[in-house]
């Protein structure tokens, strides 16, 4: 396989996704660089909808894609779906005739153009036809200052029909200097960095969901700690039985203990939604794409674990699980760590100590950032090829979408 997607999310002022841009570059070195904007756009194109599927990718929402000023000019585009494509016309494209007229035949036939990187500079006359075809317009923030912030402020709103998207908003301050100043839609990392006013209590985290789940992980359970574990939850045990009951799981007869719990989902399915809800207690609006990203990298690094052959891949999940934790808790990831029963191994990587377990978590991380470069670099450790980082990768996309639904 030589596709490279990565996704980077696109949110609203109520920290809901709106949409996801997607990334993707081939070349011979199988990394992001020196590809032809058509090339890499056509690419994408045909990978997002033949091989990996658009609702996977971008999860229902809305999917941007690049296009230069030749890709505007041909039939391509009109395959599309424009309920869920939305047209990003490249900083490069300068406003033609050619390029304005065909910007303004996709917005008549209901398709969303958004203008890439524009700057205050590009606020001339002589851009006036592409603002007047665009429905967002995507602004470098870091070009934006207090300075230049009351000019900004007036620009958007000039274009009241036109929503304002900030690029590249990487804190907190960011995002709220950016709502100040009227954008309506942000894209960047600060949804990856502390972002509570105040710390959350550690007890949050549901110690005990981790409890049964390493112990559904062990090769020969102790299932009279599970049992006891899910007794305790009052609102697991709830749910449980409920589900064991249900028409889905095929029950014909009542089921109204624990144990019969176990016999009638199966151990596997019990930690399937035991995964699902230990994040639970830490999900907020501000977070949950962060919330998402950590089930995503979770199994991703069990697939990993699998395929090197380590001994615990319920230790390589963990980690991923919780590689965010220090940020979801608004606190260090040592605080955020005390009392957990996990490995050392697992909080070794967490803590950021070297070792294999790291250095795959790294690797994945680095992944969403659309890092190519980095599958490429040599390791002490079992590496994967680029092709299967990928693989996983999507596959644990789809995934966390199936937990989810």
């Amino acid at each position: 396989m030589d596709v490279y997607i990565a996704r980077q999310p696109i949110f609203n002022r109520q920290m809901n996704v709106y949409g996801y841009e997607l990334l993707y570059r081939k070349s011979q070195n199988n990394f992001y660089e020196g590809t032809d904007d058509d090339e890499a756009t056509v690419s994408l194109i045909n990978n997002t909808f033949l091989v990996f599927g658009l609702g996977e990718l971008v999860d229902n929402t809305r999917a941007f894609i690049n296009f230069s000023e030749n890709l505007l000019l041909d039939d391509i585009v009109y395959m599309l779906p424009k309920e869920q494509v939305v047209i990003e016309v490249l900083e490069r494209v300068e406003p033609t005739p050619d390029a304005v007229d065909a910007c303004a035949k996709l917005k008549k036939k209901g398709y969303t153009i958004a203008l890439d990187d524009f700057v205050l500079d590009m606020h001339t006359d002589r851009y006036a036809p592409f603002i007047s075809a665009a429905s967002i317009i995507k602004i470098e923030f870091p070009s934006i200052n207090r300075a230049n912030g009351a000019e900004m402020a007036e620009m958007i709103k000039r274009y009241p029909n036109v929503t304002f998207l900030a690029e590249k908003v990487e804190t907190r301050e960011d995002f709220n200097f950016a709502c100040e100043l009227g954008f309506k839609l942000f894209q960047g990392y600060f949804f990856s960095k502390p972002v509570m006013a105040n710390a959350r209590d550690i007890g949050s985290l549901n110690t005990n969901l981790i409890m049964i789940f390493n112990e559904l992980g062990r090769k020969e359970p102790d299932y009279r700690a599970v049992m006891e574990g899910i007794q305790r939850d009052v609102g697991l045990s709830y749910k449980l039985l409920k589900m064991a009951n249900s028409v889905y799981y095929g029950s014909r007869t009542r089921i109204d203990s624990v144990k019969g719990m176990l016999v009638q989902i199966g151990v596997d399915e019990v930690r399937r939604w035991v995964q699902l809800m230990m994040l639970r207690g830490v999900r907020k609006p501000e977070n949950a794409e962060l919330v998402k990203n950590s089930i995503v990298r979770a199994k991703m690094l069990s697939l990993i674990a699998n395929d090197i052959g380590h001994c615990n891949e319920n230790d390589y999940f963990m980690a991923g699980m919780f590689s965010s934790l220090d940020t979801l808790l608004n606190t260090t990831m040592e605080h955020a760590l005390t009392g957990l029963p996990i490995s050392d191994e697992v909080r070794g990587a967490l803590m950021g100590e070297e070792g294999q377990l790291r250095c795959h978590l790294e690797m994945v991380i680095k992944i969403e950032m659309a890092d190519w470069t980095s599958l490429e670099s040599k390791s002490e450790y079992p590496c994967l090829s680029p092709e299967k980082y990928m693989e996983y990768y999507i596959q644990s996309i789809r995934w966390q979408q199936a937990m989810s639904q």
